[in-house]
């Protein structure tokens, strides 16, 4: 509605432009641009604020994870957002193998904090690769969820699918131990400059 006001303000203005120009009526055209230029200036405040906005409320992700733990698929079901969620419920289809729990069907969580998340061990992912080519585990799955910003609050909906096979003959640098060997690959340089500038300490 405010968006609407605002477009129909600023094409009245511009049409103002135009005709205070054709004739030559230079107060008009200055009051004319001078409104242009608010409602600008407004409509970016507007953009700002909502962007904001946007940013501290809740938002739920579900996803493969293949970088947490080297050699290791999850599934993560995270809170990206700025707030907690709440109500979350979700949904896989077909249901989902993991370590441990058998099959995942439906899981319902009271609320996730924000920037936490709840995560399942899948399978290694050489085991999950070579099911997925022998057709002994589905290769996508469709994830259904919802949550709320508020408790008891309106639904948000959300459906999406996911898949290893993206991952599949690529490393993953931000695993765990891999994040380590690349940290510390030079660390031997480091000591030896340590050990240079203790002894130039020394003498």
């Amino acid at each position: 509605m405010i968006l609407s006001i605002e477009y129909c303000a600023i094409l009245g203005a511009i049409f103002l432009t135009v005709y205070s120009v054709v004739k030559s009526q230079w107060e008009v055209t200055a009051a004319s641009l001078a409104v242009i230029a608010a409602i600008l200036a407004n409509f970016n405040s507007q953009r700002i604020s909502w962007k904001q906005e946007d940013e501290l409320e809740a938002d739920i992700e579900i996803n493969f994870d293949l970088k947490t733990i080297n050699r290791m698929v999850l599934l993560v079901i995270e809170n990206v957002g700025g707030s907690r969620a709440y109500d979350i419920e979700f949904k896989i289809e077909p249901p989902l193998k993991v370590i441990s729990y058998g099959e995942i069907v439906e899981e319902n969580f009271a609320y996730i904090e924000k920037k936490d998340r709840i995560q399942y061990y899948v399978s290694t992912a050489v085991d999950m690769f070579e099911e997925n080519n022998q057709n002994k585990r589905p290769a996508n799955y469709q994830v259904e969820y919802r949550f709320s910003q508020f408790k008891n609050g309106s639904k948000t909906v959300k459906t999406k699918n996911i898949t290893i096979e993206p991952f599949r003959r690529t490393t993953s640098p931000d695993s765990d131990y891999e994040k380590f060997i690349l940290e510390n690959i030079k660390i031997s340089d480091k000591l030896e400059k340590i050990e240079k500038a203790i002894t130039k300490m020394s003498k």
